[in-house]
C-alpha cells in the first residue's frame, strides 16, 4: 500500500468555489475505512470572498474533528475559462491554507487523471465510474459526486507513496514559518467581504 507504516486517517479534498467535496477514511491494517464525508455548499449568490471564508471555516472545522495524518488536494487544472479557473484556484489556496496550519501533518498533491486511473484503471474515467468505484470499495452509498471524488482523492493519496509526488510533512516550528497576522489579515478581509 503505502509507506507509512501504521493506521492513518486520511482526508481527500476535492477544491470549487461553490462545492468543495470532502471524504475521510481511515486506514486500518490495510483495510480502508469509511469515516465521513460531504461536500460545503456555498451560496451562489454570495461574494467570492464570503464563499471563501465559509470553505474556510468548514475544513477548519472537519480537519478539527478528524485530525488526518494525511491530507490529499486535487491539482489545478487549466480550464477553458481563465475566471473559471481562477475561482478554483482561490478554493484550492483555501482549502490549502487550512492544511498548513496544522502542526503535523503530510500534504499530497495529485493530477486529476492520475486519481482516475488509480480509482477506475483509466485516466478518462467519468464522475459515474469513479462514483461507482468508491461505493465498491468502501461499501457506503455515496450521493454527491463531489464527495465521491474527494473519497477517491483520499484513497488515491494513501495509495501513492509519499516519494513520487509533491508531498510536504510539515512538522515545523510554527513560529518560524506561520504568519499568524497575514492569516488573521486574510479572515479579517473575508468576512467584511
Amino acid at each position: 500500500m503505502n509507506n507509512l507504516n501504521r493506521d492513518c486517517v486520511v482526508i481527500g479534498i476535492d477544491p470549487g468555489i461553490r462545492n468543495t467535496g470532502w471524504g475521510v477514511i481511515r486506514v486500518k491494517e490495510n483495510n480502508i475505512l469509511h469515516l465521513c464525508h460531504g461536500v460545503i455548499n456555498t451560496e451562489h449568490n454570495g461574494s467570492d470572498a464570503l464563499r471563501l471564508n465559509y470553505i474556510a471555516n468548514s475544513l477548519d472545522e472537519i480537519i478539527k474533528n478528524y485530525k488526518p495524518d494525511i491530507a490529499v488536494i486535487e491539482k489545478i487544472f487549466v480550464s477553458n475559462s481563465g475566471e473559471s479557473a481562477l475561482k478554483l484556484g482561490m478554493a484550492r489556496g483555501v482549502a490549502l491554507n487550512s492544511l498548513v496550519s496544522q502542526k503535523k501533518i503530510i500534504i499530497k498533491e495529485l493530477a486529476a487523471r492520475y486519481i482516475k486511473k488509480a480509482i477506475t484503471g483509466t485516466g478518462a474515467a467519468d464522475k459515474d465510474q469513479i462514483k461507482y468505484m468508491i461505493e465498491k470499495l468502501l461499501g457506503k452509498i455515496v450521493v454527491q459526486s463531489d464527495a465521491a471524488d474527494a473519497l477517491a482523492i483520499a484513497i488515491a493519496g494513501y495509495n501513492t507513496p509519499n516519494e513520487s509526488l509533491n508531498s510536504l510533512k510539515l512538522n515545523y516550528d510554527k513560529k518560524k514559518y506561520s504568519n499568524h497576522k497575514l492569516n488573521n489579515a486574510i479572515r479579517k478581509a473575508l468576512d467584511k467581504g
